[in-house]
């Protein structure tokens, strides 16, 4: 026997994972606050799935900037571990980090490449301190302190964000249609894009529906796959099961399952 195999678990249904919201003052920035234990005994394989966002990361081994993923993560995180994080909203993070995105997607990158001395001083200082919470408070008064200094990201692609979380689902050349709904031309959408986003619309576009079905599978667990599918901007469920395997390497059914418990 070479190990008992385990199968693979959502993230958040993994351990104790907790979200909180942040400080008034960071609302329009950040999405929340959050912390994840992770249960004693053999680690479990489990999926973080693409949400289109950026998060600094508190651990044990340090800060670290985890960047947008395409295809859901699979890290692997030592028993009883506390990670903490503050997660950026989509299109922000950009801005804050003063690099374009694509050049982070699917990676994780210790946090001092961005802020120097100072991400190592704060991991001193979190490390220190008796609770999540507390370094969750200290992780957000460090970016609170730097909001003063952070522009706003361009108005193209506030528009691009609000035009990509409507229900319908996007043509086939979205960044067309995108840029004539936020009166940009193609190539600097495509470009604005991968710099605040990591990728192209429509890889956006795929994570964001995918982010609906998992929110209706939590707020409706009585509805057949099919109607979740319609519901949330598939063609069908056939549909619905492709993108879904391709981007958490989880069927629907199964993820369902593990949201409905």
């Amino acid at each position: 026997m070479h190990g008992t195999w385990r199968p693979l678990t959502l993230a958040k249904r993994c351990g104790i994972y907790r979200e909180r919201s942040a400080p008034a003052s960071l609302a329009g920035h950040v999405e929340c606050l959050w912390s994840h234990t992770m249960p004693e005994g053999p680690p479990s394989p489990m999926a973080v799935v693409p949400d289109g966002c950026v998060d600094i990361i508190w651990s044990s081994r340090g800060l670290a900037v985890a960047g947008p993923d395409r295809v859901a993560a699979f890290p692997v995180i030592g028993p009883g571990e506390t990670v903490v994080g503050l997660r950026f909203r989509a299109g922000i993070a950009a801005s804050w980090l003063r690099t374009p995105l694509c050049e982070l997607t699917g990676t994780v990158v210790p946090l001092d490449a961005f802020w120097g001395a100072a991400a190592d001083e704060l991991h001193a200082r979190m490390t220190e301190a008796g609770s999540a919470a507390a370094r969750a408070a200290m992780l957000a008064h460090a970016v609170e302190k730097r909001l003063a200094a952070v522009a706003a990201p361009p108005a193209d692609i506030a528009a691009c964000l609000a035009e990509l979380r409507q229900r319908q689902p996007m043509s086939d050349n979205p960044i067309r249609l995108l840029a004539q709904t936020t009166g940009t031309s193609e190539r600097t959408l495509r470009r604005r894009c991968h710099e605040h986003f990591g990728y192209g619309a429509k890889t956006l576009d795929r994570i964001l529906r995918l982010q609906r079905f998992l929110a209706t599978c939590r707020s409706d667990v009585e509805a057949s796959l099919s109607a979740l599918a319609l519901d949330t901007g598939y063609a069908d469920q056939a549909h619905l099961t492709r993108e879904t395997r391709e981007l958490t390497s989880l069927s629907p059914r199964e993820i369902r399952r593990q949201l409905a418990n």
